[in-house]
């Protein structure tokens, strides 16, 4: 028999991961959608793939499921305003959040993000409650500085252990 829903989130509330807001604009129009994710993860070199799960409920769900091509934003230390803004329910998350639009890609990114990656959506898995995207990587840029990290649902940061290294 599976564990309950409590003691599932439980085990959630244990795992550390970087935070990254996805976005995609909805087909016909130029309306950025997005959601925050801690679930996002490199899957294969060769081809470059990255995947994030959605939860079948978020307001987004529609959008980023239906979409050709989505934006993928690591966030750095320090934009945890960020984070905040797109994990809550709402259309209009966007507004007020610095954005640049995609190189390669028709995608928004978060502006001054320590990753921002631009995908076409490679293939969908329906698993319990969530879809499982998996998309493959166009362009990607990095820049230097630290990330910012979600753990026992509070946002934080990394801080090197002294020797290691």
């Amino acid at each position: 028999m599976p564990i309950t829903g409590e003691a599932y989130r439980q085990i959630g509330r244990t795992l550390a991961g970087a935070v990254s807001v996805v976005t995609a604009r909805e087909r016909g129009s130029n309306t950025i959608t997005g959601l925050t994710v801690s679930t996002f993860a490199t899957v294969s070199f060769d081809p470059p793939l990255v995947m994030f799960a959605i939860q079948h409920d978020a307001n987004s769900y529609p959008t980023i499921v239906s979409c050709r091509h989505f934006g993928v934003s690591v966030l750095r230390a320090g934009q945890d305003s960020v984070a905040a803004r797109f994990a809550v329910k709402g259309q209009d998350k966007s507004s007020g959040v610095q954005m640049e639009a995609g190189q390669e890609l028709p995608v928004a990114l978060i502006a001054d993000s320590l990753a921002q990656i631009e995908c076409s959506t490679n293939q969908i898995f329906m698993s319990g409650d969530h879809a499982i995207v998996v998309g493959l990587v166009h362009a990607a840029r990095t820049r230097e500085g630290g990330p910012l990290l979600y753990f026992g649902r509070r946002y934080g940061t990394f801080i090197e252990l002294p020797g290691a290294g």
